[in-house]
């Protein structure tokens, strides 16, 4: 039986450890046109969502933009196998998801060779319908754009999505999907909570239970 709610979820850091990747590229940029120490900390936190070319834009404005994404993807393509595994307990929901009948997406603001890239080296992408990354769309995120057309493609009638930054929140709630923060990095649990989700999770297979009771009604 196939459920007409469609699961959607954001990639990096929601069901995708790529912050080892993420920051070993943009590390491996500013050692080619600045120093390594200039990407602080705070830096660090930052790049966890936003989209690769908007942030190359702001630490790197004297550089075009496609050389920095050109330096950035090379290295991560090179290094990617040993930098990047799915969260934990992502394959076994998308298992139960499927084993469900639900349908299910990534929305990304990765681009779509990358996300369907690390998508295959770990097999998400035979669990998942649909991948939609940030040149597959005219808006990204906060921007419903993305939700709307997996929603749309899906010929689902109600979403759900699922993501780790108060940017994935506000896109959720701006497409009328049910928001759940997925809380996998302590130090933005605030932001997040603030965002007003619908829903929190520490775990990602609190969700069997969420999405169950919504798509029968009970949220």
């Amino acid at each position: 039986m196939t459920k007409n709610c469609a699961v959607l979820f954001d990639f990096d850091g929601t069901v995708m450890d790529t912050e080892p990747a993420i920051i070993a590229s943009y590390y491996h940029v500013f050692e080619l046109h600045r120093r390594r120490e200039d990407f602080t900390p705070e830096m660090q936190i930052e790049v966890l969502g936003p989209a690769l070319d908007v942030e190359m834009k702001k630490f790197f404005p004297e550089i075009p933009v496609d050389i920095c994404l050109q330096e950035y993807r090379e290295y991560q393509n090179q290094n990617i196998r040993k930098l990047v595994r799915p969260m934990e307990h992502a394959m076994e929901l998308f298992s139960w998801l499927r084993k469900e009948g639900y349908r299910t997406g990534l929305i990304s603001t990765r681009f779509s060779e990358s996300l369907r890239q690390i998508s295959s080296l770990t097999g998400m992408d035979q669990l998942v319908d649909i991948m939609i990354g940030h040149d597959e769309v005219v808006k990204g995120k906060p921007d419903p754009e993305g939700i709307l057309l997996a929603v749309r493609k899906l010929q689902c009638t109600s979403s759900i999505y699922v993501g780790d930054s108060a940017t994935d929140i506000r896109a959720g709630k701006n497409a009328g999907s049910y928001t759940v923060a997925a809380l996998t990095k302590p130090e933005k649990e605030e932001e997040l909570r603030a965002s007003e989700p619908d829903t929190c999770v520490y775990d990602l297979l609190e969700l069997k239970k969420i999405i169950t009771e919504y798509s029968k009604g009970e949220r």
